[in-house]
């Protein structure tokens, strides 16, 4: 009896992660897409940046969580359709949202659909902190400088080589007139 239960936990969770799950998810992912697409489409003038609370009210629910980056500024929100469940909430049909800025003035970044927002969803930080130096630039040659560089010797050897295999073997309509 008890295995004839857990087999119809097993089935209707299935059944919930195929015909519900899935379907939500993906009609969820559309309407996020099409509402930022018609807020891009109004311009500056009319339209405004898609905030967090407004994304809520469009979709019709809040976030299953939220983790917030203020150092970064950035946070991600998840929408999951298993809910809090462990092992299934982020792994089985969720999105999740990357808005940048600062609390509490989040704005859209961008959305993904069964991925955790990959690094170049998120935002660069510009601190100094976080710059690398990088090693200066070598001092600009001019052309006929001569330098014991690989580069600069094969280019002489190669001026140097070419004028006497032209004269060794003449080629074009010069060699068609010799004949």
């Amino acid at each position: 009896m008890v295995l004839l239960a857990l087999l119809a936990t097993v089935i209707g969770a299935y059944a919930y992660d195929y015909f519900v799950a899935r379907p939500e998810c993906d009609a969820t992912f559309n309407k996020i897409q099409e509402f930022v697409d018609a807020r891009n489409k109004l311009g500056v003038k009319d339209g405004a940046l898609v905030t967090p609370d407004e994304l809520h009210k469009e979709i019709g629910m809040q976030p299953t969580s939220v983790e917030k980056h203020n150092d970064k500024q950035y946070e991600v929100e998840y929408y999951c359709w298993w809910g809090p469940i462990p092992l299934l909430n982020k792994r089985r049909h969720f999105i999740s949202v990357v808005y940048v800025g600062q609390d509490p003035k989040w704005r859209f970044s961008s959305h993904h659909r069964n991925e955790v927002p990959p690094e170049e969803a998120l935002p660069v930080s510009y601190d100094e902190k976080d710059r690398k130096e990088s090693e200066p630039l070598p001092d600009p040659q001019s052309a006929g400088t001569s330098d014991k560089s690989s580069g600069a010797a094969t280019s002489d050897k190669a001026t140097e080589t070419a004028p006497a295999e032209s004269k060794a073997a003449p080629s074009g309509p010069e060699a068609a007139k010799e004949k």
